[in-house]
């Protein structure tokens, strides 16, 4: 699978970060190659539990993080990854989700957004909603196209 997008909403717990509080293997790389103004943290965390994650994974703070105290209605509704899209002022359509969780898998979905589940291990059954899936996030390919979009490959 190979895609391309114009942004990309990641979830915060379990997607990029571990239960408890490390790096998820591949998203420091990630963060790193995608222009700041181009990704998104969306978690049903609220901001301060998001933001002590964060810090404790090393990770870059996001120019838009988008958590529980930002929506009245969490995953999985698709308000959270709505607001994602616009804060970053780029279509539903035009933005990638990457999710460890049903509902937030179910949430990007209803967005109108691809999403790829990272399954942790979980059957196809976990991931069956979403454009494509890897067991690990590590495992993405990310790169940014010619004409600026990004893509990504599992």
């Amino acid at each position: 699978m190979r895609l391309s997008y114009d942004a990309v909403c990641f979830d915060l717990f379990g997607t990029l970060v571990t239960g408890d509080g490390a790096p998820i293997g591949g998203a420091r790389a990630a963060l790193d190659v995608l222009p700041p103004e181009r990704w998104a943290i969306v978690t049903s965390c609220d901001s301060s539990f998001a933001l002590a994650l964060i810090a404790s994974a090393g990770l870059p703070l996001p120019r838009v993080l988008i958590s529980a105290d930002d929506v009245m209605n969490g995953k999985p509704a698709p308000d959270p990854y709505l607001a994602g899209a616009h804060a970053l002022g780029v279509h539903p359509k035009r933005t990638l989700v990457v999710e460890d969780s049903r509902d937030g898998i179910a949430a990007g979905r209803a967005a109108g957004m691809d999403v790829v589940a990272i399954a942790h291990g979980r059957g196809l059954a976990f991931a069956r909603d979403a454009i494509a899936h890897v067991d690990r996030f590590e495992e993405l390919r990310w790169r940014i196209n010619p004409d600026g979009s990004i893509a990504v490959e599992a």
